[in-house]
C-alpha cells in the first residue's frame, strides 16, 4: 500500500508540474507587439484607449516609426505624427457609418525604455457623438497596424453605467476586431466638461512594468549606489527572478519527470539549477548584445521559436535515450522471476545473487552529465524579457558592471527555485521509499513514464515554436 502510495505522489508532482507550466499559460513576448484597445462608451463621447507594448526584438522597428529624427527625443509632434500614422491602419464606425476620432492624450516611454523592451507608447482617440444620439446602436472597430507582429486584446466598456448599457460583444478570433451593441439612455444628462475617461485611464489601465521590475530598473539610474542599495538591488533581482521562476515554463515539469524517474540526488538539482543559472545569463548577454548592435540583422519572428524548437530538440533527444536506455526493464524482471525459482544447492550463493537483481531492476540508471547539460540548457536558452530589459537599459546608462550583477542575480534567483524543486523531489522520494520500500508493481513503470513524458514536453516545445514561427 505504501509503495502505490509513492507512485501516486509522484505521478500527481508530474501532473501538478505539468499543469502548472501548461504551454498555453507560458509567453515570452520578445518578439510581439502586444496592443491592447478599450472602447470606452459615454453618453456623449466615446474614446478608444490605445496601450502598446513593443517587445525587446522589435523595438527597433517601432522606435524608428516614433522618433522620426533619430534623435533619442520624442516630441509632441512625433507623438501626434505616431497617432495620426496608427489612425490609418484602423475602422471605426457606428451604425456601419464611419467616425472621425482625434487623437490627444500622448504618454510614450523614453527611446531607452522602449529599445530595452520595458516601455509603453499610450494615446487616446476621441469620438464625440451628436446630442441626439440616444437609443440602441452597434459600433465595431478593427485594428490593422501592424499585423504581422502583433498580439491584439479589444473591450468594450463603459465608465457611466447608469446612462450606457453595454450589450452583447463579438470578437474575431485574434481580437483585432470588436462589433458591439450598446444602448444610451434618453434621460442621459446633456454634456459637461468633465472627463470621466480619464480617471478610468488612470486607476485601470495597468502601467508599462510590474512595480517589481519598475523599482528594479530605477536602481541603473542612480548615479551613486551605496554598497546597502547595492546589496538591496542584487537581493530585489535574485527575489524577481525566483517569483519569476514560478510562473509557467523555465523548465519545472522536466525537473520533475527527470528526478523522479532517475537515481537524482540533492548534488544533481544544484548542479541542474547551476547549469540553468549560467545558459541563462549567457543567453541575456548574447541576444541582449545582438538586439542592440545587430538589430537590423535579426528577423523577429524566427529568432524566438528557432531558440524554442532548438530548445524541443535537446529535451526530444534525451527524452529518447531515456526511452531506450529504461524500455528494457520487463523483460529484466521477466529474466529475474524465472531465476528466483530455479532451484539451487547454494543458499547463500542465491541469496546475494537475488538481491543484486532486485535492486538493479527496479533502479533506472545512474544522473549523468550530459543528461543535466542537456536539461539545464533547454530550461536557460530562451532568456526573460524583463532580464533582457535590465541588461539594456544598463547599456545605455554605461552602467554594465551592475547590469551584469543585476543578470546573475535574477537567473541565480530563477535557478534557486529549480533547485528547491528539484530537491523537495528528490527528499520527498527518498523519504517515502525508505517508509514504503522500492518494490510494487508499479514501480518498474515509473522511469518508463518519466521518460515519455520527458519525451512528450519536448515535442510540445518544438511545436510551439514552430506555431509560433508559422503565426
Amino acid at each position: 500500500m505504501k509503495s502505490r502510495f509513492l507512485i501516486w505522489f509522484n505521478l500527481i508532482s508530474l501532473l501538478l508540474a505539468w499543469l502548472a507550466c501548461s504551454p498555453m499559460a507560458a509567453a515570452h513576448p520578445l518578439d510581439e507587439f502586444y496592443q491592447v484597445t478599450y472602447v470606452v462608451v459615454g453618453p456623449h463621447r466615446i474614446t478608444l484607449q490605445i496601450e502598446q507594448y513593443p517587445g525587446l526584438l522589435i523595438a527597433p522597428r517601432i522606435l524608428a516609426l516614433v522618433d522620426s529624427n533619430q534623435d533619442d527625443q520624442i516630441s509632441e509632434r512625433e507623438s501626434q505624427a505616431y497617432a495620426e500614422r496608427f489612425l490609418q491602419d484602423i475602422v471605426f464606425e457606428i451604425d456601419g457609418q464611419p467616425v472621425a476620432v482625434i487623437p490627444t492624450d500622448f504618454e510614450f516611454s523614453t527611446p531607452l525604455e522602449l529599445r530595452a523592451g520595458t516601455g509603453l507608447i499610450r494615446f487616446e482617440l476621441i469620438a464625440d457623438l451628436p446630442p441626439d444620439h440616444r437609443g440602441p446602436h452597434q459600433l465595431y472597430y478593427k485594428n490593422n497596424y501592424q499585423p504581422d507582429i502583433s498580439v491584439y486584446l479589444v473591450n468594450a466598456i463603459s465608465d457611466e453605467a447608469r446612462w450606457v448599457n453595454i450589450g452583447a460583444q463579438e470578437r474575431d478570433v485574434f481580437q483585432s476586431s470588436l462589433r458591439a451593441d450598446y444602448a444610451i439612455n434618453p434621460d442621459a444628462p446633456a454634456v459637461t466638461d468633465a472627463r470621466p475617461d480619464d480617471v478610468l485611464l488612470q486607476s485601470e489601465v495597468p502601467t508599462g512594468l510590474p512595480a517589481g521590475q519598475k523599482e528594479l530598473t530605477g536602481y541603473l539610474y542612480e548615479a551613486n549606489l551605496s554598497p546597502l542599495l547595492m546589496i538591496a538591488a542584487l537581493g530585489l533581482a535574485a527575489l524577481l527572478g525566483g517569483l519569476h521562476a514560478l510562473t509557467p515554463g523555465h523548465g519545472k515539469t522536466l525537473v520533475a519527470a527527470y528526478l523522479i524517474g532517475s537515481r537524482g540526488t540533492t548534488g544533481h538539482a544544484v548542479v541542474l539549477g547551476s547549469i540553468v543559472t549560467f545558459t541563462h545569463t549567457a543567453s541575456v548577454i548574447a541576444i541582449g548584445l545582438l538586439a542592440l548592435l545587430a538589430s537590423q540583422f535579426i528577423v523577429p519572428n524566427l529568432l524566438v521559436p528557432a531558440l524554442e524548437v532548438l530548445s524541443g530538440l535537446l529535451v526530444v533527444i534525451l527524452g529518447l535515450r531515456l526511452l531506450r536506455s529504461r524500455w528494457h526493464t520487463p523483460a529484466e524482471e521477466h529474466h529475474h522471476h524465472h531465476h528466483h525459482h530455479h532451484p539451487h544447492d547454494h543458499p547463500h550463493g542465491h541469496s546475494y545473487l537475488h538481491e543484486h537483481d532486485h535492486h538493479t531492476h527496479h533502479l533506472p540508471e545512474k544522473v549523468t552529465l550530459a543528461d543535466l547539460l542537456t536539461l539545464g540548457i533547454s530550461g536557460g536558452l530562451v532568456p526573460c524579457p524583463e532580464a533582457l530589459g535590465v541588461m539594456l537599459i544598463a547599456i545605455g546608462l554605461n552602467r554594465i558592471l551592475l547590469g551584469l550583477g543585476l543578470i546573475v542575480a535574477f537567473s541565480f534567483g530563477l535557478a534557486a527555485v529549480l533547485i528547491v524543486i528539484g530537491i523537495l523531489l528528490v527528499r520527498s522520494k527518498s523519504l517515502l521509499e525508505r517508509l514504503g520500500g522500492v518494490g510494487g508493481r508499479w514501480q518498474k513503470w515509473l522511469p518508463l513514464a518519466s521518460a515519455v513524458i520527458v519525451t512528450v514536453l519536448g515535442l510540445g516545445i518544438v511545436a510551439k515554436g514552430v506555431l509560433a514561427y508559422l503565426g
